[in-house]
Order: C-alpha cells, then sequence, then structure tokens
C-alpha cells in the first residue's frame, strides 16, 4: 500500500516538491511533469491549485490525460473538497468523477462526500466541473438545516442552488426516514429556501390523503416568518375556537417576535404578542402581552357579559459578566385578576396562582466602597380578595459594615483589640406605596389614587459587635430607627344633636420620629461523644446542644393621642403614624428575654465501601438534624410575661423520608373571649400549655436507577429533579422527558391543626392533604405521568393530570387528560419535532363535564 499525494497546476502554477519516497517517489513525479506539461497546453485558466491523493493506489492515463485514484481518495479545489472510494481527474476537461465501490458482501462503500464552503453533500456518483463550478449528481443526500433533501437526478449550479427531479423531502434523519414528502421536481437554495412541485406525504411506503401542489420550506439560520396554525375545539359555553394562530416575525439575530389570538364562535376573542431577545453576554428577556374579550350568553339575555381583561409579563436577566459595578433585572406578573379563567390557553399553574408578583430593580455598587444604591418597583395582587399593592418607587441606599477604627489609623497587622471589632451599619430606604382594590385601578381614577399614596424616609442603623470567650460567643447590638413621613392623621369630634362622629383627615407636615433598642445575644455549644466498641454497624452518637439567651432593651416612644376618638364619643387613643407607610414606633417599653435551646444527634456508622488499607469506611447520619425550644419573657409587663412556646423539629429517616414539625404552645388561659388571663393551664385544667397551632410535613422521593447506572447511585430523597412530568399537552410547557429514568415517585403530606381556646374548651380547625407525582416508562419510547393529590378534610381530589407521551423519533405524541375538578378537559397533540415543521400537527383540546360553568 503507498498513499500519494499531488499538486496539479492546470495554468503553470509551481509544482510542489513531494515526499522523498526513494524510486517510486521520483518516477511519480516525472508522471506527474508529464501531466502538467500536456495539461498547460489545452487547460483553461483556474484560480487556485488542484490538490489529489489516495490511500490505496493511482493510475496515470497520459493520453487522456487523466488520473485514477483508488480507495479514500481526495481531491481538493479551494473550499471544494471530494472524497469517495472511486474518482477519476480529468485534466483535459477540468473536471472530477467520483462514485463507490461494493465490498465482497456487495454493500456499497465510500460512496461520494461532496464539501463546498460547509456545505455536505453525499450522493451515489458525482461529476463537478473545476472551470463551471457545476456538477451532475445522482442520489443526492443533503442537509440543509433541519430539512433532510434526497433526490435521484440533481444538477449543482455555479450559484450553488441545486436543481433535482425525483426525491423526497423530510426532518427524519434515518436512511430510511419514518415519513418524508415525495416530490416530483425540488430546487434547493442554499440559506434561503426549498422549492418542491407537488408533493405527497408518506409514512415509509404507504401513501397518505396529504398532497401540496407546491412547497415552500424556509432555509433561513435565524428562522424566517410565517403562519402559526392554530388548534381547533369545541366548547358549550364559548362555541367552536381556533387558538394560538398568528404570525411569527424574526427581527434579527437578536430579536424575534409572536403575534396570536384566539377566536371562538360566540364572539370572544383574544390578542396576544410575545417579543423575545438576547444580547449575548448582556442581556435577555421576553415581554409578553395579552388583551382579552369574553363574551358569556346571549348579547339579548340579562345574564350577559362582556369582560375585558389583560395580563403583562416581562422577564428581562443581565448577565453577570455584563457589568462588577451595575445590575438590572426585572420580573413583572401584572394584569387583571380573572384573566386565567375561562380561558383555554391558559396553564395549570396560572389558573392555581392566588398571587401575581413584580419586581424591577436597579442596583449600582461602587467599585472598592462599601456602599451601594438600589432603585425597585414592587407590585402584589391577590386573584381572591382582588386587592392590589403597588409601590413606585422604591429607593434604598445601604452601607456594608465598616469598622469606625480604620479610619483612625488602626494598625492592621497588629492583633486587633476588642474595640477594632466594632462595626457599624446604615440604611436608607425611601418607598412610595399605594394600597388599593384591583376595581379602582383606571386612568380616570389615577388623581385620586396620587393622593392616597404614603410614603416616607427611614434611616436605620446598627452598632454590633462579636466577643469570643472560651465558653461563649457575645453579640451586643444597638439599634437606631429614624421614620421620617409626609403627612399625618388628624381625628376631632363633631357632636350634633343625636350623634357623635368622629372625622378623620389627613394633613400634610414633616413629622419625624426616633426610637431605639439595644440586645446582647449569648450562644454557646456542648458536645457530647458516645462511642460503641466491637465491629457493629453503628460505631458512634454525637449529640450537640446550643443553648442561647437573648436580652432586649425597647424604651418605647409612644405617639398615641387621648381623647373622645372612640364610638360615640367614648374615650380611645390613636396615633398620627397608625397608617404611614413605616408605622409607628413601639408606644410601651418592654425587656425581653428570649431563651433557646437547638439539640442534633448524629451518628457514625460503617458502610460496605472499603478504603486503600482494606478498613470499612465510616459515614456519618443525622438522627435528628433539628430539634429546637424557643420562647421571650418580657421583664417590664406587669402581666402575662411569657410568650408562647415555640417547639420544632426536622430530621430525615432512614435518609429516604423527610420530616418536618413546628408547633406554638400558649402557658396561659384564656376566658370566655378566647383572651389572655392571669392564669397558667396547669392552674385551669393540670395541662402544661395549650396547643394553639401546629403544622407536620411529611415527604419522600423513591426513583430508579438510570440506565446504565452502577450500583450504589444516589437516590437520596427530595432531591428536586428535572425529570418531571410533562405537566401540560403542549411539551414546550412542561419538562424535558428523560427516558434514561425508568420511574419516579414523588409523594408529600401535609397537616396543620389551629386551635382556639376558650377556657378548658376550644374549636378546632385541620387541613390535611396528600400530593403527589411520578412518571413511569411504559414501553421503550413511552412515559406515562401522574400528578395529583387529596383533601382529606374537604373529601375531594385536588387538580389531576394524566400524560402520556410518546416519543416517535422524528414525530411526538401527547396525551393530556384532566378527569377531575374545574379544568376537566382532555388535549391530544401529535407534531414533527423539527421546528421547521412544527405547524405540521394536529391538535385538539376539548372540556368535559361541567363545560357549562367551565372555570377554564
Amino acid at each position: 500500500m503507498m498513499s500519494v499525494e499531488r499538486c496539479i497546476p492546470f495554468s503553470g502554477h509551481e509544482v510542489r516538491s513531494p515526499a522523498s519516497l526513494g524510486f517510486s517517489a521520483l518516477r511519480a513525479l516525472f508522471i506527474t511533469l508529464l501531466l502538467t506539461l500536456g495539461a498547460d497546453a489545452a487547460a483553461q485558466d483556474l484560480e487556485e491549485a488542484v490538490t489529489y491523493g489516495a490511500r490505496d493506489s493511482m493510475q496515470y492515463d497520459l493520453a487522456n490525460k487523466r488520473v485514477m485514484m483508488f480507495g479514500a481518495a481526495t481531491v481538493k479545489y479551494g473550499a471544494v473538497e471530494l472524497t469517495a472510494d472511486r474518482i477519476v481527474l480529468d485534466m483535459l476537461n477540468e473536471e472530477v468523477m467520483a462514485h463507490g465501490t461494493r465490498d465482497s458482501t456487495g454493500a456499497v462503500q465510500g460512496l461520494p462526500h461532496f464539501v463546498q464552503e460547509g456545505r455536505t453533500i453525499e450522493a451515489d456518483s458525482i461529476r463537478y466541473n473545476f472551470r463551471t463550478k457545476a456538477g451532475f449528481i445522482r442520489e443526492v443526500r443533503t442537509t440543509e438545516q433541519q430539512l433532510h433533501a434526497l433526490a435521484h437526478t440533481s444538477k449543482l449550479h455555479s450559484n450553488k442552488e441545486v436543481h433535482s427531479l425525483g426525491g423526497m423531502l423530510t426532518t427524519c434523519d434515518r436512511p430510511r426516514p419514518h415519513y418524508h414528502f415525495a416530490v416530483s421536481r425540488m430546487m434547493v437554495i442554499p440559506d434561503d429556501k426549498i422549492i418542491a412541485g407537488p408533493a405527497l406525504m408518506k409514512f415509509g411506503r404507504i401513501p397518505t390523503p396529504i398532497a401540496v401542489p407546491f412547497g415552500l420550506f424556509p432555509n433561513h439560520k435565524g428562522g424566517s416568518a410565517g403562519l402559526l396554525i392554530p388548534t381547533w375545539g369545541n366548547s358549550t359555553a364559548l362555541g367552536y375556537f381556533l387558538l394560538n394562530g398568528g404570525y411569527y416575525l424574526p427581527l434579527g439575530d437578536s430579536f424575534d417576535e409572536s403575534l396570536t389570538g384566539d377566536i371562538y364562535s360566540r364572539g370572544s376573542w383574544t390578542l396576544r404578542s410575545q417579543t423575545r431577545y438576547r444580547n449575548r453576554y448582556h442581556y435577555s428577556g421576553d415581554l409578553k402581552l395579552e388583551y382579552r374579550s369574553l363574551r358569556t350568553s346571549i348579547p339579548e339575555y340579562p345574564d350577559f357579559r362582556d369582560e375585558r381583561s389583560f395580563f403583562i409579563r416581562w422577564n428581562h436577566l443581565m448577565d453577570p459578566k455584563a457589568s462588577l459595578t451595575d445590575r438590572f433585572n426585572a420580573t413583572v406578573n401584572l394584569g387583571s385578576s380573572r384573566n386565567f379563567t375561562n380561558n383555554f390557553s391558559s396553564s395549570t399553574a396560572d389558573f392555581l396562582t392566588n398571587t401575581f408578583t413584580s419586581n424591577v430593580s436597579w442596583n449600582h455598587l461602587w467599585s472598592g466602597k462599601p456602599y451601594s444604591l438600589t432603585v425597585a418597583m414592587r407590585h402584589s395582587q391577590n386573584t381572591l380578595t382582588r386587592s392590589f399593592n403597588l409601590t413606585l418607587p422604591s429607593v434604598g441606599f445601604n452601607v456594608q459594615r465598616v469598622y469606625p477604627t480604620l479610619w483612625f489609623g488602626s494598625d492592621r497587622t497588629a492583633r486587633p483589640l476588642w474595640y477594632d471589632r466594632i462595626g457599624v451599619t446604615w440604611n436608607t430606604a425611601f418607598d412610595n406605596q399605594l394600597n388599593t382594590s384591583e376595581d379602582r385601578m383606571s386612568f380616570a381614577n389615577l388623581p385620586q389614587l396620587l393622593r392616597e399614596m404614603r410614603n416616607g424616609i427611614r434611616n436605620t442603623s446598627a452598632v454590633n459587635t462579636s466577643i469570643k470567650t472560651r465558653f461563649f460567643t457575645i453579640n451586643p447590638q444597638l439599634n437606631l430607627t429614624n421614620r421620617t413621613y409626609f403627612d399625618y392623621l388628624k381625628k376631632r369630634t363633631v357632636y350634633g344633636v343625636d350623634t357623635v362622629v368622629v372625622e378623620t383627615d389627613t394633613l400634610p407636615g414633616v413629622r419625624t420620629m426616633v426610637d431605639m433598642s439595644a440586645s446582647a445575644a449569648f450562644t454557646s455549644k456542648l458536645y457530647g461523644m458516645y462511642t460503641f466498641l466491637g465491629d457493629g454497624k453503628l460505631r458512634a452518637i454525637r449529640h450537640v446542644i446550643t443553648p442561647s439567651a437573648t436580652l432586649t432593651y425597647i424604651p418605647g416612644n409612644d405617639t398615641r393621642i387621648q381623647g373622645q376618638y372612640g364610638v360615640n364619643g367614648a374615650a380611645a387613643s390613636y396615633s398620627p403614624y397608625e397608617q404611614s407607610i413605616y408605622g409607628a414606633p413601639s408606644p410601651s417599653e418592654s425587656g425581653l428575654v428570649g431563651l433557646g435551646l437547638i439539640q442534633s444527634v448524629e451518628a457514625k456508622v460503617r458502610s460496605k465501601e472499603v478504603d486503600a488499607d482494606g478498613d470499612f469506611v465510616l459515614k456519618k447520619m443525622k438522627l435528628l438534624d433539628y430539634f429546637g425550644i424557643t420562647s421571650n419573657y418580657d421583664l417590664l409587663k406587669d402581666s402575662i410575661r411569657w410568650s408562647p412556646v415555640g417547639i420544632a423539629a426536622r430530621t430525615q429517616l432512614l435518609n429516604k423520608v423527610d420530616l418536618n414539625v413546628t408547633s406554638a404552645w400558649d402557658p396561659y388561659a384564656t376566658d370566655s373571649l378566647g383572651r389572655n388571663i392571669e392564669r397558667s393551664t396547669r392552674q385551669l385544667d393540670g395541662s402544661l400549655a395549650h396547643l394553639t397551632n401546629a403544622t407536620l410535613a411529611l415527604g419522600f422521593e423513591l426513583k430508579s436507577k438510570r440506565y446504565g447506572q452502577a450500583a450504589g447511585g444516589d437516590n437520596t430523597s427530595m432531591a428536586r429533579s428535572d425529570d418531571q412530568v410533562v405537566g401540560e399537552a403542549d411539551p414546550s410547557k412542561g419538562a424535558d422527558i428523560d427516558f434514561n429514568l425508568p420511574w419516579m415517585l414523588r409523594l408529600n403530606y401535609s397537616y396543620s391543626v389551629a386551635r382556639n381556646w376558650k377556657e378548658r374548651k376550644y374549636t378546632e380547625t385541620q387541613t390535611q392533604s396528600i400530593f403527589g407525582n411520578g412518571d413511569i416508562t411504559v414501553l421503550k419510547y413511552w412515559k406515562l405521568g401522574v400528578s395529583s393529590g387529596y383533601d382529606l378534610e374537604a373529601g375531594e381530589w385536588t387538580p389531576t393530570s394524566l400524560n402520556l407521551y410518546w416519543d416517535l423519533h422524528c414525530w411526538e405524541f401527547n396525551l393530556n387528560v384532566i378527569p377531575l375538578g374545574a379544568r376537566q378537559s382532555f388535549s391530544f397533540r401529535i407534531n414533527v419535532k423539527a421546528s421547521v415543521l412544527r405547524d405540521l400537527k394536529y391538535e385538539l383540546r376539548k372540556p368535559y363535564g361541567r363545560s357549562d360553568d367551565l372555570l377554564y
């Protein structure tokens, strides 16, 4: 075997010197020179040299000025590279011919592989002319973006277009595609479009009734504009409908726009706009706008309604690499409370969400300085109470902890003294806030809403330090708070003939008040260790106790005004700042003693692993992750000095089940009205304390080993996994399907109780529910998922969803059924995976059950 490579200059270019291969190389060089001299006499002018070579051998036909190459032959000319098992180089006509060969089994190998400026063409045979840059190809196979084009006979033109007779178009990359469009002729224009004549859709060799007179397939790298095919269905309440139909428009490499809408036969409609943008290493985000008109009943009927709603969603994320000093991020979810009811395009998560929030913030850091500035807008609304809260703007200036002794030239290299640890922090906040209801939000009501806005300035500073001794850590702290308001409340009592009216006015004026608090926290740690002798699995247990005590003194600042401000002129008091944005200072003096005791228990157990010395590896296992008891005692109160005792615990049982318990216990008895009295529960009924509220949460996750995973893989519970059940009929709204995980199950149980005590009796409110989700790979490419829950107190199922996903290689099938609840419906979809043919689909959504009162 000998591999040789030659460079033939058709128009008098200098010949490259081949590697020294002895006599064979000299002979090859002599033949090459003869071919070159002969080629120069008849060849046309080419822009670049032609380089060729073969793995096995080459034969030279001097009479016809041809070179025949055998075995992994290669010919290069500029940006054109041709490889095949057999290549014939015709220097007289300035063209090359390539084809494959059959091996001993009859299989074809070494088929031509043609590459031109990054574009690849595979075929059974190729004939290409260097001068005209045109070619003739049989059984061509090429890929344009996500489309695979196969043609029987094709011609490659100098402008890189390929015109073909007979063939197919498909997005399936199999040698025998699962489906294709059989076409009589087609034209491939690189990075532009593919134009086809009459086309018939086939599954394998089976034809379907789907046929088109011509086809136009976009072939742009950045996407192309086009129609978005809607989903159809029928609702008893709203009529026949078309959902999410519209137009897609790319706006360059960084932006795109989707304009879609819904239309119902009974007059309802929706318009949507979604703009996505991305600037690499700077920012990315998307903006969604929706406006909707929902018409129920018939205009002539008295129950007819035409509800208008809107919703705005904006997510903007700034890349951390874009700036070291500035950050701008935005998350906006704002709109009408009923926007996601009776809406077939809403997701289950939106339908069940009761609270929507927004936060738009800009943060600036001064390089090398300990302070920063934040400007933000915040919003929250409740869809049940229809409350609407807006803060615009919110400005904060923060000074991180600084050490004043450094300002006076303290020696940093020396051992720090106690006063060197004294640190100071400062925070200044200005907020302008509006608390109102959703039905009052309108441009016509804007002047009144501006008058109702509350604002103020709050300055908060803290001086603290940390003192460590052998047994204790002491953290003293002094807090100062200054509140400044620009208006205040003024009440006056107006006496009539038979009535007493208390009038309340909001008056302008700058009012400032200062309050302070001082505290000291003492903490320590106690360790206990018990070691087990022998070779048992349990080797040691460690018990850690963390006691803490906090002393807090609040002098109080009483701003209340006494007078006849109660009902019918009764004696009462009020604070001019009780409705102000930061509230009023604490009116009474208090001296709190906070007590806490936290415990944890760990075990050291022998595992099955062995180290390099042959000894068993010891691992830690938490038996009790946290157990804490906390309470407060007010030294300056004249009665009821103890606050309720809080008891909480959390642990992980058998490294599988997460357990979390919280509770509150009141040591004081109550009267017949439910008010605490200066009498202990032990004196009342003999109990140490009354349980006022408690919660219990249990949760675990079980999942199989991944295919190919070695034994001993991580199966820890409650670990957040990306292998979630698809939650919607549209796969793009759910998580990616992972067929490497055969099955997964996640279960959570929650229980809460609240007791309202009146003397020895109480009324109790309980909630108890179970929620779970999971999926299982039924067949190799079938995934069945379920998400559901059950309210044990109400005896009702919570939103339940069943989903079946089938991966059909180049197609995908999704069936989603919601069998219970207000969103009782099913949806079905089968579609091509490739985005270039994403509108080649069949999709149906339909409610069932109580469709006349559908809250979808």
